[in-house]
């Protein structure tokens, strides 16, 4: 019998199970987006039950191709910063507000401001204060991991990694009397605190019966996405470094205490999964999103050849970009989209649709090198090496920009959904098949393919740096163009 571990990696656009043997190896994957629901500009809610719902839907498909006695432990990492209430029957009374909700935001400074608020606490008093009816039935504010823990063993927890989205005191890991006083929050209406790793319940029947898979499986507690994607790469020590690229670019580099940043950067400290370790994170919203967008309304003849031959799409761009010169010849893409201020610059008659696409790609690396300097100033040592997950590195012209961008060595791993990883490893720490993170990394995490920076590349990238971080930070302190909601 092979000891298997189940993940869901529940996102910002769809959800995954994947299955994990003890060598980290993939046995079966599915993934689903959600349903796209459009409403009013700035507003972004999704209803709690379509994240179930397509983990129900993954999980299915799944478990009819190895065998399900084999799964000793579930476990998951999650989207953050998007929050909801639910009643003392666990009924959720409003959709969720999600990370992107742009309610309580008019400028990205105001955004960074709401982050040290810990994100998730002006949507919650948007919610006391423009639906008090609602609010005064809530039993508990939740979280998406919450509301998933729930789903399958009844329990309403939540750890650190989430939880310092709410009122989590830094300095303790425990709910903080003095913020839950300040905002009026209660820690009563909050769950449960426990340690990543940890077994919080069992699967019970009925979740049983909805997954496909055998009840009374161990629910080892995940954490947040970018936190479990720092594990999954294996980036646990000070002074290591990692890069996501997904809906946006998120790096984050280790230390071992917090460190609030100098000026209005949004830059931020998180609990890391290990305890005893946090991460400072820089975020650029939009980067990868920013591709999904040209490709949705400026690419709609490649869309078409991609379905008829059966061939990806990015594919297809990439190969567009990858005609085209580093620097794409002086066009700058600031991918902005959150605050409504993604910006064109440079752009003049020889661009092309080629020029646009690399340019979305360089915005990402750009940023990233952005917030690398930053970080490792803050952080006080230089990194020698980056390893970057998500989507984009199933494009080797991407994961060279970042190569050349940040004139660092990329590792590129094997298992490129990162934050599914690093749920795998805390679900076999917590079913004590490992006894250390440095043990399951050591068996679990490889880097296949390694991208060295082009000198040449590297020169040209350098010059533009310094005309895109200005930019970029301008147009973050600025207010948006159109009016406020």
């Amino acid at each position: 019998m092979s000891d298997l571990i189940c993940v869901f990696d529940v996102g910002t656009t769809g959800a995954r199970t994947i299955i994990f043997d003890i060598n980290g190896k993939e046995i079966a994957r599915a993934y689903e987006e959600y349903p796209v629901v459009k409403g009013p500009v700035g507003i972004s809610e999704q209803d709690p039950i379509i994240w179930w719902n397509a983990v129900k839907n993954t999980c299915n498909k799944v478990s009819r191709t190895f065998k399900t006695e084999d799964i000793i432990g579930i476990s998951a990492s999650f989207l953050r910063g998007t929050i909801t209430i639910i009643d003392k029957k666990g009924e959720v009374l409003h959709p969720a507000l999600t990370w992107m909700d742009e309610r309580q935001e008019t400028t990205a400074l105001e955004w960074k401001r709401e982050v040290d608020l810990r994100r998730s606490i002006p949507k919650i008093l948007w919610l006391k204060n423009n639906k008090p009816d609602l609010f005064s039935k809530a039993d508990k504010i939740i979280h998406p991991d919450t509301y998933i823990y729930m789903k399958l063993c009844e329990e309403c927890v939540t750890d650190p990694t989430n939880g310092i989205m709410g009122i989590l005191n830094k300095k303790t890991l425990n709910w903080d009397n003095e913020l839950a006083e300040t905002f009026d929050l209660p820690i009563e209406l909050w769950p449960e605190l426990h340690t990543p790793g940890e077994i919080i319940g069992e699967l019970s029947s009925s979740a049983a019966d909805a997954l496909g898979l055998k009840k009374n499986i161990p629910v080892i507690l995940g954490g947040g996405d970018q936190q479990c994607s720092a594990l999954g790469l294996g980036v646990i020590n000070k002074g290591q470094a990692k890069i996501t690229v997904g809906t946006g670019t998120f790096l984050d580099y280790v230390v071992d205490e917090p460190v609030e940043p100098a000026g209005d950067f949004p830059i931020f400290s998180y609990p890391s999964v290990v305890k005893g370790k946090w991460n400072i994170e820089g975020i650029t919203p939009g980067t990868g999103t920013a591709l999904k967008w040209f490709t949705e309304n400026f690419s709609q003849l490649q869309i078409k050849e991609s379905q008829e031959k059966n061939i990806n799409v990015y594919d297809m761009l990439t190969k567009e970009a990858a005609t085209i010169p580093p620097g794409s010849e002086g066009l700058l893409f600031l991918p902005l989209y959150i605050f409504r201020k993604g910006t064109i610059h440079g752009l003049g008659w020889n661009h092309t649709r080629g020029h646009m696409i690399r340019a979305i790609m360089e915005s990402a690396a750009l940023s990233a090198q952005m917030y690398l300097g930053f970080l490792e100033g803050m952080g006080g040592a230089k990194t020698t090496e980056l390893r970057v997950d998500g989507g984009a590195m199933n494009s080797e012209l991407w994961a060279q920009i970042f190569a050349d961008v940040t004139s660092k060595r990329i590792l590129i791993p094997e298992i490129k959904d990162g934050a599914a990883m690093g749920a795998a490893i805390l679900g076999f720490i917590g079913c004590k098949r490992y006894n250390t993170f440095e043990e399951a990394i050591a068996k679990m995490v490889r880097f296949p393919t390694i991208k060295s920076p082009i000198k040449e590349n590297s020169r040209i990238y350098k010059k533009l740096n310094r005309i895109f971080m200005p930019a970029l930070l301008d147009t973050y302190s600025k207010k948006r163009v159109t009016k406020d909601l």
